[in-house]
């Protein structure tokens, strides 16, 4: 994709659309939306070709960091504080996330990679950054740490060319944990057919 191409012009999908019609359908149950809103909303929704399109739709009924698409391009920044970014949201190709005396929380795992290789410039002095990561991705640690930590708990893909999520930085006294989920362990099924089967 062109570098300079706004998150906002990237084409919406149907995962895109569901998201926003989960939201709307907890408005019209929380009384926030009547049907005949739900429906103009909806119509609006189904129609859109892009991502832009659809943050206008939900931004009067959730705040911004609840929104089901989210279009945010700022660095991840804890300074003194904590911060988070998750859900639904268009990554880019290059992204700081810092923690200073607080905690970054970053959430890839419902996320667009609309890169084949993408760098988070992942730095944390006396603060912590954990980093959920999905299935099938190549996790890759670079840097330095002084009395602090930079590991990954994340398997190799098994598909060739797999998109590449490359962590940069230093942790000064602080640490950064990159982890996938867990898989579910697939011999329990097997050990109840086989006691069965005595």
């Amino acid at each position: 994709m062109n570098e300079g191409v706004s998150p906002a012009r990237f084409r919406a999908g149907n995962v895109d659309r569901e998201r926003v019609i989960d939201a709307l359908r907890s408005a019209v149950e929380d009384g926030r939306l009547d049907l005949a809103e739900f429906e103009e909303r909806a119509n609006r929704v189904y129609s859109a070709r892009t991502l832009g399109e659809l943050p206008p739709v939900t931004e009067d009924l959730l705040p911004a960091a609840a929104q089901p698409i989210q279009l945010r391009r700022e660095p991840v920044t804890a300074l003194f504080s904590n911060d988070a970014r998750g859900g639904r949201w268009v990554v880019p190709d290059a992204l700081p996330v810092i923690a200073a005396f607080g905690t970054a929380e970053l959430d890839l795992r419902t996320a667009l990679l609309v890169r084949e290789h993408t760098t988070v410039y992942a730095s944390a002095v006396f603060g912590r950054i954990n980093v959920e990561v999905p299935e099938g991705v190549e996790v890759r640690v670079r840097g330095w740490s002084f009395l602090g930590g930079r590991r990954a708990t994340v398997r190799r893909p098994q598909r060739e060319n797999a998109p590449v999520l490359e962590f940069r930085g230093f942790s000064l006294f602080g640490s950064l944990r990159v982890r996938a989920p867990k898989r579910r362990r697939a011999w329990l099924p097997w050990r109840r057919q086989r006691k069965e089967l005595g």
